[in-house]
């Protein structure tokens, strides 16, 4: 499936597992150019490294903590939801087993 429209004859399509832009001919299905993907950590010099993994453990962790929070929000309100329907059953009397002798 290509990711762009085409443009004079040929179409640009991008590699989903590279990321690499490639332009094909349709006709014969040639390669006609290829761009690499440019990585992200492809500029970062060692002595950046102990940033760079600081500032990605920083972001784990802030991740993490909204996680916990949405659970934690979450679970709040399941509670509720429950003790709600604990309250309004409680008027109700219990409802009566469905036996199989009651389906003929």
């Amino acid at each position: 499936m290509p990711d762009h429209p085409e443009k004079g004859g040929v179409l640009e399509v991008t590699c989903p597992s590279c990321e690499a832009r490639l332009t094909v001919d349709p006709a014969s299905g040639a390669v006609l150019g290829s761009e690499k993907a440019a990585h992200a950590r492809a500029g970062v010099d060692l002595k950046d490294a102990r940033r760079v993994l600081e500032q990605e453990t920083a972001r784990i962790h802030e991740r993490y903590d909204q996680i916990v929070q949405t659970e934690k929000g979450r679970g709040a309100t399941l509670d509720k939801l429950f003790k709600t329907h604990i309250e309004k059953s409680k008027d109700e009397p219990a409802p009566r087993p469905i036996r199989d002798i009651d389906l003929d």
